[in-house]
């Protein structure tokens, strides 16, 4: 039992948003555009996005306002996305003014919808942000390549998988965020 929960524990780690997102957001840049406007969307995604999130979850922690890093509490999540929609909204902003193609900011658009549909649901309902994500990514890549699209589906399932064992999320909270995962990554299939 204990093997079972380490091992959800470290999926659930390499599963985090921070971490399955940046990879997705630097491989599909790259893969999609040269490498001056790639560099551009993944430095400020991780300067603007990553780096904030990061200092403001561990400032939080360290103040005793969250309980965990992923913050995993129902309550605690209702001051972490307007933090979180506000740094997409900026970086939608400074995507529609630099010289890179519009697709970057229409699906960083879709993306920020979404979190704003997440944090609505989460008046009532704390919806996986893991699963949500995942399932997003795994959608999305299979407009590149279908079988590395069901790859990441299989993980997206695994990740949902560690986040109930771990006693993260419930199967309602799962079943949400990975639907919601699932509409906007079929949206973002549209977005060329």
């Amino acid at each position: 039992m204990q093997r079972k929960i380490r091992f959800a524990k470290t999926l659930s780690t390499v599963g985090h948003p921070l971490i399955l997102g940046n990879i997705y957001v630097i491989g599909m840049s790259f893969h999609k555009m040269e490498t001056t406007p790639a560099i551009w969307v993944s430095g400020l995604t991780l300067i603007l996005v990553t780096v904030p999130i990061i200092w403001h979850n561990l400032r939080k922690m360290k103040n005793g306002k969250y309980s965990n890093f992923d913050v995993s509490d129902h309550d605690q999540r209702k001051s972490f996305y307007p933090f979180a929609i506000a740094l997409f909204v900026l970086l939608s902003v400074l995507f529609y003014f630099l010289p890179i193609p519009e697709s970057v900011t229409y699906q960083t658009l879709n993306f920020l919808l979404m979190l704003v549909l997440m944090a609505g649901i989460n008046i009532s309902l704390k919806a996986s942000l893991h699963a949500g994500i995942a399932f997003y990514i795994a959608l999305s890549l299979t407009q590149i390549h279908v079988i590395l699209g069901l790859i990441l589906f299989l993980l997206a399932i695994a990740i949902s998988w560690s986040r109930k064992v771990s006693g993260r999320h419930s199967m309602a909270e799962l079943i949400v965020g990975g639907s919601v995962g699932v509409i906007f990554g079929t949206i973002s299939l549209f977005i060329l």
